[in-house]
């Protein structure tokens, strides 16, 4: 019988070969040890994150807060539902509308461009720490109106809140730490910006702005919220340019094929994005009895939504564990779906994009040597923190 929980070592190394025994032996799984649930089916998950009545997530979205109860929810726009959530929503979606972003392209293929240029003069770039990390920096700063200076202790403070502890079942003190000097950084932004006038469209502003129970947020709620989004938007997308780097270099016909026609790129990356989802999971506590796939889930038991596990169900994809680039995905769950779906989606595809057209134009046939990646195991966010390449 198949045996899952987050915090497993041979699952934190390697996920996917329980993934596949729980599609097709336990789609439903119940961790006893936690009294929590685990859904691993791309239909169950697609429901489940439409049904925000059900499947909540002011327990929190991490299993550290609603599956093993070792830290408390915090302030997050991840982890508050409707009606609360459609009004906060709503407001900060203005900052993240395709045209706003694209907005962005010049700037962003500017700066790449002069990052491979100076990995040019090097002979070699690492496309994780050097390129997509400091590119993710940049954009996350100019949306959200931090100084573009500090966008490396935003990289800095992210990768250690990160780096969690598979023994704690949580996070560990030093990304507790970095999250509570993260938190504070970004409340003095707030206190600051209380001062000065008010800005049309600005995601500050819009917390400022906004009123839950009845009374303004605090600026160190503010700071917890701006840290979902600071983490969002600096984690994932660069795990994912590392993911493509790789699945390009061992594929390389398709590689050659992307190359010679760069308008196959979104769907490419579309395809980096199914194949290695940075996020295994989020979390959900369910608000109301239901039944799925013959298992009754009772109100205030956790549930860990395996999106990974989603990605690569053979009753959604053919030939789920192939990567192709060729593979026009209708729908994946990488970006979440329905109220709680990724406000960067636009922001990922685009920094994706520009990066890799920017490479492969340059360096269709760059060599990785996959003895020197660098990869961050965790429970919930995996994925390449390093992946230098030559030319």
């Amino acid at each position: 019988m198949v045996h899952y929980t987050p915090f497993l070592p041979e699952v934190i190394t390697d996920p996917y070969p329980t993934y596949r025994r729980l599609l097709e032996e336990a789609p439903v799984y119940f961790m006893e040890e936690y009294q929590s649930w685990a859904l691993s089916r791309f239909d169950d998950l697609w429901r489940a994150m439409s049904d925000s009545e059900t499947f909540a997530t002011t327990g929190g979205t991490t299993a550290a807060q609603a599956i093993s109860k070792v830290e408390p929810p915090v302030p997050s726009i991840n982890q508050i539902d409707p009606p609360d959530h459609t009004r906060l929503r709503k407001d900060l979606s203005r900052s993240f509308t395709k045209n706003r972003v694209n907005a962005l392209e010049p700037e962003i293929r500017s700066l790449a461009s002069d990052l491979l240029d100076d990995g040019a003069s090097a002979g070699e770039i690492d496309v994780v720490r050097d390129l997509a990390d400091r590119v993710a920096a940049h954009v996350a700063c100019r949306l959200l109106d931090l100084p573009l200076e500090d966008g490396h202790l935003l990289v800095e403070w992210v990768h250690r809140y990160v780096s969690n502890d598979p023994e704690d079942q949580g996070r560990s003190s030093d990304a507790l730490a970095a999250a509570g000097e993260m938190n504070e950084y970004l409340a003095a932004f707030a206190r600051e910006r209380r001062k000065g006038p008010r800005r049309e469209g600005s995601v500050i502003d819009a917390f400022l702005a906004f009123e839950m129970n009845g009374r303004r947020l605090e600026d160190l709620e503010i700071g917890s919220h701006l840290q979902t989004l600071v983490i969002g938007g600096t984690d994932t997308t660069p795990k994912a340019i590392g993911a493509a780097v790789l699945r390009l270099h061992q594929n390389p016909d398709q590689r050659a094929r992307v190359a010679a026609d760069p308008s196959r790129i979104p769907i490419a990356f579309n395809e980096v994005l199914r194949y290695d989802m940075p996020t295994q999971f989020m979390a959900r506590t369910v608000e109301r009895p239901i039944e799925l796939q013959g298992q009754r889930l009772e109100p205030g038991q956790g549930v860990l939504l395996l999106l990974a596990a989603g990605n690569r169900d053979p009753r959604e994809f053919r030939d789920p564990d192939r990567f192709d680039v060729d593979r026009d995905a209708r729908r994946i769950l990488s970006f979440g779906h329905a109220v709680h779906i990724c406000l960067g989606a636009h922001v990922a595809r685009l920094e994706g994009r520009v990066l890799l057209e920017e490479l492969l134009r340059r360096h269709p046939e760059y060599e990785l040597d996959e003895a020197k990646l660098e990869w961050r195991r965790a429970d919930q966010i995996q994925g390449i923190i390093s992946a230098p390449i030559s030319f």
